[in-house]
C-alpha cells in the first residue's frame, strides 16, 4: 500500500472540506487509483485495510460518504476545476448524456486532457422526468456550472452534440460573454443572413468541402445569432453543421469540437467493464449518490492522467505505439500500471500536478486548409 504521505494532493485540493469527510475521499479514491476500479466491495476491501476495521464498516463508511447530504458536491466541482485551471487557456469543456441502469440517465460536463476528459459536474435524473422537462435539467445545470466558472475567473469553450442544439440552449450559452462554444446542429434549422434565408442541407455542401455562412440568424424566427460553418470530410456519412461565437479558422474549429469525443471515452473509461473502472456494475440507485461517484472518479483519472503523462514522458515505449493507430495504452491505462513503481521514487505535488497535466490533444485538419488556401486563391 503507497505511504500516506505521498498523497498530499489530495489533501490540497479537499482542503476546504470537512475532515472526516476529506479522510473518506483520500481514501476511496487511493483505492479506486490502485486497484483500479470502482467496484463497491474492493473500494471497501481496500478501506478496511487501510483503517484495520471490519469489511462491513469499510462498506458502510463508504456509502455513508456517497449518500451524505452534508457533503457538497459544488465544492468537489470547485475543486476539481481549479486544478485544471493551472493550465493558462480556455478549458475545453464537453457536455454530454449517457445511459445508466434503468430509469437512470446521466449529464457530464468534463473537461478535456490529452485524448481523454475529467469529469468536473454530474447529475442524473429519472428518465420520466427527462421526457417532461429535459431543456429545464439541461438550462440549470449550464447555468450552475457556469457561475462556478465565473467564481474562479475561468475562461471555457463549450462543445455539444446536436442534442444540445435547440435555441434556448444557444441563448443561455450567449448569455457568458467569457465563454465560447461550439454546438453541432442539424440541417433541418433555418438560417438567415442579408444575402440567403435556406435550409442548411440546401446549402449542397459537399464531401471533401468545407464552407462558413458566416453569422447568421437562427429559425424561422431569427432568435438567435451565431457563426455557422460546415465541414464534411471525405469517407463520412454525414457533414459536420456547427453553430459557434468564435472567429478562428475552420481548421482550428474543427480541431476544437473533434475534442468533443474525449467525453465519449473518458465515459467509456468509467463505466467500461474490460479496460475502464467498471463503474457499469455498481448498484447504486441514489442519483445524487451515483452523481458523487461520478466526481470522486474524476479525482482518480486527474491523478492517474498526471503519472501517466509523467511516466510516458521518460519513457515513450510504455504505451506501445502502432504505426497505424497510434499508442494503444492511453494516459490512464499507463497510470495504473506504473503507480507504484511511480511512488517508489516520486511524490504527488500540486507543482508535479502542473507540469504532467497535458493539455488537450488537437487533431491536425489538414484537408481543411488545403480548402482555404484553394479559396484564398480564387
Amino acid at each position: 500500500m503507497i505511504p500516506p504521505g505521498q498523497w498530499k494532493i489530495l489533501e490540497s485540493i479537499l482542503y476546504p472540506l470537512r475532515k472526516s469527510q476529506s479522510k473518506t475521499i483520500r481514501l476511496v479514491v487511493q483505492a479506486m487509483t490502485c486497484l483500479p476500479q470502482a467496484a463497491s466491495i474492493p473500494i471497501a476491501a481496500f478501506l478496511s485495510q487501510a483503517t484495520g476495521c471490519q469489511l462491513d464498516s469499510a462498506l458502510t463508511r463508504f456509502y455513508r460518504l456517497l449518500h451524505n447530504p452534508r457533503l457538497d458536491d459544488l465544492l468537489l466541482t470547485k475543486q476539481l476545476l481549479s486544478q485544471l485551471l493551472l493550465h493558462p487557456g480556455p478549458l475545453l469543456l464537453a457536455l454530454d448524456w449517457t445511459e445508466w441502469h434503468p430509469p437512470w440517465r446521466m449529464l457530464l460536463a468534463s473537461v478535456s486532457v490529452g485524448t481523454r476528459a475529467i469529469p468536473i459536474q454530474a447529475a442524473v435524473f429519472c428518465r420520466a422526468q427527462i421526457l417532461r422537462s429535459q431543456n429545464t435539467w439541461e438550462n440549470n445545470f449550464l447555468k450552475v456550472l457556469g457561475l462556478l466558472l465565473d467564481e474562479l475567473g475561468a475562461r471555457a469553450c463549450f462543445l455539444a452534440d446536436r442534442g444540445f442544439r435547440r435555441v434556448s440552449f444557444l441563448q443561455l450559452l450567449l448569455a457568458y460573454p467569457n465563454h465560447t462554444f461550439l454546438v453541432r446542429m442539424q440541417d433541418q434549422v433555418m438560417v438567415e443572413s442579408p444575402k440567403f434565408r435556406r435550409l442548411l442541407k440546401k446549402c449542397r455542401l459537399q464531401p471533401g468541402h468545407a464552407v462558413d455562412l458566416g453569422w447568421v440568424r437562427l429559425r424561422q424566427d431569427g432568435a438567435v445569432v451565431v457563426r455557422m460553418i460546415g465541414l464534411w470530410a471525405k469517407g463520412q456519412k454525414e457533414p459536420w453543421w456547427l453553430a459557434t461565437n468564435r472567429e478562428d479558422s475552420l481548421s482550428f474549429l474543427a480541431s476544437l469540437y473533434d475534442r468533443r469525443m474525449s467525453i465519449e471515452e473518458q465515459i467509456r473509461d468509467s463505466k467500461g467493464a474490460r479496460f475502464g473502472f467498471q463503474l457499469i456494475w455498481t448498484q447504486i440507485q441514489t442519483p445524487e449518490a451515483l452523481a458523487r461517484f461520478a466526481l470522486l472518479i474524476g479525482l482518480a483519472v486527474l491523478i492517474l492522467t498526471a503519472i501517466g503523462h509523467a511516466v510516458a514522458s521518460r519513457r515513450p515505449e510504455v504505451r506501445l505505439a502502432s504505426k497505424k493507430k497510434g499508442p494503444r495504452l492511453s494516459l490512464i491505462t499507463v497510470g495504473w500500471l506504473f503507480i507504484h513503481s511511480f511512488f517508489d521514487t516520486q511524490s504527488f505535488s500540486r507543482s508535479f500536478l502542473q507540469i504532467n497535466l497535458p493539455p488537450p490533444t488537437l487533431r491536425s485538419f489538414s484537408w481543411l486548409e488545403k480548402t482555404q488556401k484553394k479559396e484564398t486563391q480564387k
